[in-house]
């Protein structure tokens, strides 16, 4: 699972609406399954968004689920309600803020788009949900993971490769605008890298120019290209397109993405306490902003009239809860997941990936609380651990490979063994100077 938020929100909001009910996809083919209203009205939303003379009226987004991510009805309802509690936290529905939720479907998986319109209803000031900077990227990367973790999801792992080649999928070589055309030199390019062909960012401009990418501008951690049919300039930023980029690495983070990952103990504590943390300083943001009255007279309101709604302007002396009653909230929620998950067939869940994952981790943690050494012990463990899962991906790359790239890939496996073997070694020598700790049974 998934939140991903839209560049959209400027002008009128019915092209939004229209689309998220419409009976056509953004390829213009029927639904298969078609769109399903979870919450709200679409006219009344609409009239909402549209009153504010702003040029920001709404944001848009979705909880996207992957093909194999199964939800039932009550967890969905309560999915929507964790979100607003943790991104609106301290307003009502329909008092405080209107939104505007539907469940897409027909691509296999179970989609919740969502709209939610930038203005508070009573104090008529913006509302924003999806502030720009990187702490609030951490405060929704934080919900996803904490998400996952509670449905038993794997993680999310970022993938450098597909994050900097997305602009490449909107235009391709010689203006052809064609879905096919497209797709195709993304395709290409994406396997010039992984094949080991373009290995540095100089090579990338030369391959880009070769391909009727004109670069008019070459900073350290960027680049400034003009994509064919396009009218500007495209500022390309991201792990490619830095100067001293190690295209090896990125590479193989490219396929340790594509490595299941589920959370330690440790690991998920520190993402609830994160999520939780963003949702107590949302909070206090909210109480301030929205909640708190204002001893000198209200400015003029930027909302044209509103027929259709007469919101309480009263404001309520404002009291922020403690913190561990937002903690409390937040795990009503997560419990509320479990406890409506489909039932499943009986297995052992000590065999689940997941819970593997963890006990091998817990027990590892369990060694390291001894000694000093054990902490050496168990760091030379976890390079193991990764280097290994890197190994045995590129030994399935090098069954398929061919040629100059069967020969990029053999070196690499080589590099690796030879790190490896290192790494083993000097582990050894870490047991052999740390006193054996037996753990107790799990």
């Amino acid at each position: 699972m998934n939140v991903t938020i839209f560049p959209t929100g400027k002008g009128g909001v019915a092209s939004a609406v229209n689309y998220l009910l419409s009976d056509k996809d953004h390829e213009g083919k029927k639904r298969s399954i078609p769109p399903e209203i979870l919450s709200g009205d679409p006219n009344t939303f609409e009239a909402i968004a549209n009153a504010t003379k702003r040029l920001h009226k709404y944001t848009s987004g979705v909880v996207a689920f992957r093909d194999h991510e199964s939800v039932t009805p009550e967890q969905i309802n309560t999915v929507i309600d964790t979100f607003r509690s943790t991104f609106l936290p301290g307003l009502e529905l329909d008092k405080n803020f209107a939104d505007f939720w539907v469940m897409h479907r027909e691509k296999g998986n179970v989609e919740l788009h969502f709209l939610v319109a930038n203005t508070e209803l009573v104090s008529t000031q913006q509302l924003n949900i999806h502030p720009p900077g990187a702490k609030n990227i951490a405060f929704f990367n934080a919900f996803s993971a904490v998400m996952n973790d509670s449905f038993g999801f794997a993680q999310v792992v970022p993938d450098p490769l597909k994050i900097s080649l997305k602009p490449f999928e909107a235009k391709s070589p010689n203006g052809k605008k064609d879905k096919k055309a497209k797709g195709d030199f993304a395709t290409v390019l994406h396997s010039e890298i992984v094949g080991g062909f373009i290995t540095n960012r100089n090579q990338l401009i030369g391959y880009l120019t070769r391909n009727g990418i004109d670069v008019a501008k070459v900073g350290s951690d960027f680049l400034t290209v003009r994509l064919p049919g396009q009218q500007k300039n495209t500022r390309l930023k991201g792990p490619l397109f830095c100067k001293d980029s190690d295209y090896a690495e990125l590479v193989a983070q490219h396929h340790q993405s594509k490595i299941p990952k589920y959370l330690t103990q440790q690991e998920a504590q520190e993402q609830k306490d994160k999520l939780v943390a963003g949702i107590e300083a949302r909070l206090a943001f909210n109480v301030r902003r929205y909640l708190t009255p204002k001893p000198r007279a209200v400015r003029a309101q930027q909302l044209v009239s509103m027929p259709f709604m007469a919101p309480d302007r009263t404001r309520p002396k404002a009291v922020e809860p403690p913190p561990k009653r937002m903690a409390d909230h937040l795990n009503d929620h997560l419990r509320s997941l479990k406890e409506h998950a489909a039932p499943k067939p009986p297995v052992s869940t000590a065999d689940l990936p997941h819970q593997v994952a963890r006990r091998q981790t817990d027990q590892e943690q369990a060694a390291l609380l001894p000694s000093i050494g054990n902490a050496a012990q168990g760091g030379l463990e976890a390079q193991i651990g990764s280097l290994s899962l890197q190994y045995h991906s590129l030994l399935l790359l090098l069954a398929g490979a061919k040629g100059k790239r069967a020969t990029l890939l053999k070196s690499q496996i080589m590099a690796l063994e030879q790190k490896l073997s290192a790494l083993n070694l000097e582990l050894e020598k870490k047991k052999a100077q740390t006193p054996e700790v037996k753990l107790p049974d799990i």
